[in-house]
């Protein structure tokens, strides 16, 4: 939004309420804006793809490459393992504050796709991978459903309540 003001008029500093009103607004829209799409799903959705790329990849590379003094399994299981390596250090190193409720949300939906994962690696080269590695995809779209559905009530909540000029609530 741009000023229409003449920029040779002098403007007056805000009000001291004026101003509290000025930070809580900034406060609050800074905390919407980061957290419209919270960066722990971010990495879940990275997470997610991984594992369905790397359960396909050793399905694949178990068929593809039949040499046996090469486990290519094995190299997609260790690149992958990497990979969620550093999908989970990065978010981490950046860390904000999880929004609430979202840290137990999180565990739990890390304990599933940890189980899920693990029977990817595991069942990954039997025809069992392929119905493995469409799973994260629901799992994602779960927690998607569940994040949206809390980031609408957490909105709710904050509408109801908002401050006014005079810094209560209404």
């Amino acid at each position: 939004m741009t000023d229409r003001s003449d920029p040779n008029e002098e403007r007056q500093p805000p009000t001291p309420d004026q101003a509290r009103q000025l930070l809580a607004d900034a406060e609050r829209v800074g905390r919407r804006t980061v957290d419209a799409v919270p960066a722990p799903l971010i990495t879940y959705a990275i997470l997610c793809v991984l594992g369905t790329m790397s359960t396909l990849g050793i399905h694949l590379a178990a068929r593809v490459i039949t040499d046996t003094s090469f486990n290519a399994p094995l190299v997609v299981v260790i690149a992958s393992m990497a990979w969620v390596f550093v999908a989970i250090l990065v978010p981490f190193l950046f860390r904000r504050p999880f929004r609430r409720g979202l840290a137990v949300r999180w565990y739990v939906y890390m304990g599933v796709w940890a189980a899920l994962w693990a029977a990817g690696m595991f069942l990954g080269v039997e025809v069992a991978g392929l119905f493995i590695a469409p799973a994260f995809l629901v799992i994602f779209m779960i927690a998607v459903t569940t994040e949206a559905r809390h980031a609408k009530a957490d909105r709710t909540a904050e509408v109801g309540q908002a401050p006014t000029a005079a810094g209560g609530t209404r």
